[in-house]
Parts: C-alpha cells; sequence; structure tokens
C-alpha cells in the first residue's frame, strides 16, 4: 500500500492571509495541519508517504524535512505547473505499490483519518471516498489501475469539492471542520484550541500577558508583557507588542485579520498616540559602565571570533545611527566575527560612548534598510533613539522575517517600556550566548524531554 499525501494547496483561498503561510502549514491548536496529519497517519500504521508539494514547497519542505521526527519517511514529489492531483498520481503510477491512499494533508482532516483506514473494507469499489456530511474528507483509496482520466478535488470551498457519483462512498464520523478559508481557519483553530489557551511549546509567552479562552499561540510566535488577547490565533513567526488587545482575530506579522468578517488591517493600526518620552537609558554615562562591565568578555570575543573565522576576528559595518538634530545619520563601525549576541555586538558600545546610538531604543539599521522604510508604521521607529538594546532584538524570533522586529519596535517607540532589567536577565539567558538556529525537524525529542 502507498500513501500519498499532498500539501500543494497554494493558500489563495484564504485571501491576505494566504499570502503568509500555505494552509499545510497554517496551526490549529498551535500545532501545522500538516503535522496533525502525519502524526494520524503513523497512528494508523503508515511508515512512509509520497508527499506532493506545490510551487511554495520550500515552506513545506523546510518545515517536515524527511519526517523523521515523526517516524514516517518522507520522499518530496513536486507538482509541476498546470498539474492537476490526477496528473500528478498518473505520473506516479509506476511507484504505486499496490491499493493506494490518498490524503490531503492541508485541509485539517486529521481526527477522521484513523477511521478511515479502520473502516475501508466497508465500502467496495476502485475507487472509496471518504465523505463528512456527504462532502469529500480529502481521503480516498485506490485499486489498482483505477486512475485513468478521474481527478480529485483540490479545495473544500470550491464548487468542484463534492461527491463524484462513480467513487464508493464511506461516511466518517461528523467533527472536522475543513480548512476551505479564513472563516473556516478559524473555527476549525478554536475547536483545536478547546477552553483552555493552547501555546506550542516553541513559542514564547511573557508571564504578564494574558491569553484567555480559545487563545492558540503556534511555533515561534512571542507574545509579549500586557498583552491581553482573547479567541485569538498567533501564527508562526509573529511577535504580540506589548500592552496590545486583541479579540475574535488571527495575526500574522503586522497582518491583523477579523474573525468575523474577514476585514484585514494592519496590528500597527493599534499603536497609542505618539508621546514624546525621554529615555532613560539613552546616555553616555551609562555606556561608560556598560562598556568597563564588559571589558573581561573582550579578549573571550576576539579570540573566540579569530578561532571560528580563521584569523578573522572583526568584519566592519555601516549602521544609521542618531545625529543630533534627530535624524538618522550613517555611522562606520565593526562587530565580531561572531553569531553569539552578546559577544557580537560589544563594539557597538563604543557608539553610545560616541553619542551615534543610545544604550536602548529601536533596531538599528544599515542604511539602505532605513531609507526603504516608507510606510507610515515603519516611520514611528524615528521618534525614538536607535540603540544598543532594542526590544525587537532581545525578543523577535531569529527566523522572523525583519517586519515583525519593526512592528515591535514601533510599539516600542510609543510605549518605551524599560529594557534595561530585560537586558540584564537574558544576559544570563541560553538566547544571549548561543548563536540562533532554525529548528531541525529531523531531530528526535530526546527521551523524557520536551
Amino acid at each position: 500500500m502507498t500513501t500519498v499525501l499532498f500539501a500543494d494547496r497554494d493558500g489563495a483561498s484564504f485571501g491576505p492571509l494566504g499570502a503568509r503561510t500555505v494552509p499545510a502549514l497554517l496551526p490549529l491548536g498551535g500545532i501545522p495541519a500538516l503535522e496533525r496529519a502525519l502524526e494520524a497517519l503513523v497512528r494508523a500504521g503508515r511508515r512512509s508517504a509520497l508527499l506532493v508539494v506545490g510551487e511554495r514547497a520550500g515552506e513545506v519542505e523546510r518545515r517536515f524535512g524527511k519526517g523523521i521526527r515523526w517516524g514516517i519517511a518522507l520522499e518530496i514529489v513536486r507538482r509541476e505547473d498546470g498539474e492537476t492531483p490526477g496528473d500528478v498520481l498518473r505520473r506516479l503510477e509506476p511507484r504505486l505499490d499496490g491499493e493506494t491512499i490518498i490524503v490531503r494533508g492541508d485541509v485539517g482532516q486529521h481526527a477522521v483519518i484513523g477511521e478511515f483506514f479502520a473502516r475501508l473494507d466497508e465500502a467496495r469499489g476502485p475507487v472509496v471516498a471518504g465523505l463528512l456530511g456527504g462532502r469529500p474528507a480529502g481521503l480516498w483509496r485506490l485499486l489498482p489501475g483505477a486512475l485513468k482520466k478521474k481527478d480529485f478535488p483540490v479545495e473544500p470551498g470550491a464548487a468542484e469539492w463534492v461527491k463524484d457519483p462513480d467513487f464508493a462512498s464511506l461516511a466518517l464520523s461528523e467533527g472536522p471542520i475543513l480548512l476551505a478559508d479564513v472563516a473556516s481557519y478559524y473555527k476549525a483553530d478554536r475547536m483545536a484550541a478547546g477552553t483552555a489557551p493552547a501555546i506550542s511549546e516553541r513559542s514564547m509567552v511573557d508571564g504578564s500577558a494574558a491569553l484567555l479562552e480559545g487563545t492558540t499561540v503556534a511555533e515561534e510566535a512571542v507574545v509579549l508583557s500586557g498583552a491581553r488577547l482573547s479567541a485569538v490565533s498567533v501564527l508562526p513567526r509573529t511577535a504580540i507588542p506589548p500592552g496590545v488587545t486583541l479579540e475574535s482575530a488571527i495575526v500574522s506579522g503586522n497582518l491583523l485579520v477579523d474573525a468575523a468578517t474577514g476585514t484585514a488591517s494592519l496590528l500597527t493600526d493599534r499603536l497609542p498616540p505618539a508621546q514624546k518620552k525621554p529615555s532613560s537609558s539613552s546616555n553616555r554615562g551609562l555606556g561608560l559602565v556598560a562598556l568597563t562591565l564588559s571589558l573581561p568578555l573582550w579578549p573571550v570575543a576576539a579570540v573566540w571570533s579569530a578561532i571560528a573565522n580563521a584569523g578573522h576576528a572583526t568584519h566592519p559595518v555601516t549602521l544609521a545611527g542618531n545625529a543630533p538634530d534627530g535624524s538618522r545619520k550613517p555611522f562606520s563601525t565593526f562587530r565580531f566575527e561572531t553569531a553569539v549576541p552578546v559577544l557580537r555586538d560589544l563594539p557597538l558600545l563604543f557608539a553610545v560612548l560616541s553619542g551615534r546610538l543610545s544604550l536602548s531604543g529601536v533596531t538599528p539599521l544599515a542604511p539602505a534598510e532605513e531609507a526603504a522604510l516608507k510606510e507610515p508604521w515603519e516611520k514611528v521607529r524615528d521618534e525614538a533613539p536607535a540603540g544598543v538594546l532594542s526590544l525587537a532584538r532581545l525578543t523577535a524570533p531569529a527566523s522572523a522575517p525583519a517586519e515583525v522586529a519593526r512592528v515591535v519596535d514601533a510599539f516600542w517607540t510609543r510605549t518605551r517600556s524599560p529594557l534595561i532589567g530585560r537586558s540584564l536577565s537574558l544576559l544570563f539567558s541560553a538566547r544571549a550566548w548561543t548563536a540562533p538556529k532554525g529548528w531541525n525537524p529531523d531531530a528526535l525529542k530526546e527521551e523524557g524531554k520536551g
């Protein structure tokens, strides 16, 4: 028996949300839909599958690798432009061994996958289709030679997603909500969350944040201090800034989608009014104290960097810093050649002494990046100094797109929460002393560890 797992939907039916993530990666209760499908297949005894991916294949491949972590061997198959699922299956026909199970791994029907396998003998025919409420469940069984010119629907919300009269039917238990659009995804995520908030073990939620019923936080997402979320879906690689209150919404980066209406807006539309507050940590005296205390680390940074980079311990950088007139003015400095945050950024303390940077502020950018910020919400960061310590650099996921850091910077600019205490706390954490690493999907968890 061969299992063919489709994860090739492009997300067009999800509007602006689909431009940010493929349906296979939409989290349900903090866990991607495709991961839930993989786990269900493994529970049903499947140990290998052909994983069909579409034009955004890289996103799925990076997340799931070869499937080793879940105990299933995945072999990637690319769907070519213009190919339908039926075309892909006919191309793969020489590799299909006996019966073929087709599973759409991007529609969220994982709860009935086990039932489908257990009850297959109840239906007879060249093709058996699992049904939910009389409509396809995204599950089919094919006998050898049954492909011919038949095809299989892709989008649960499309007119083509109907029962084929030529297929034998297997009615499955009601329950799953298929991921057809934003509204159905939001309902399915609430169902997965249950009454208590569902938080991925690979996310970070500040202890002072309030996560109320129905809220889900996906992997590589951050909820910062004072945020209050009620029935909110926080998607991967997103940071919810301090003090934000949200209800019945989906958040991805700076995109905020209202669950009731599907209306898209920006998270930064909720920025508080501009307030001119002096930065208590932007003076040179504090910079001198920080530099003095950091002196024992300099030889460590120099030796570490030289060993790691064949004798080249430093590299020059140009940043847009603080000018006397309040504008950003480029200046040259250097960083140590290491990915360890504390050691890499030690030379920036000299920029604090010269007044080019504050000790705390918004993330300093390269001049080209600074010049590229055109949107009003991006320009909010100009109301604050650029600093060595920034809330975005201290909290945003390392893998998050640059937009996420700019969102956090914008909110920090308007709220100016203290960073010194947070920085000192972080100094004794692994985040300060280890290079950021992408999650390896093929790395198995050690026995007994989360």
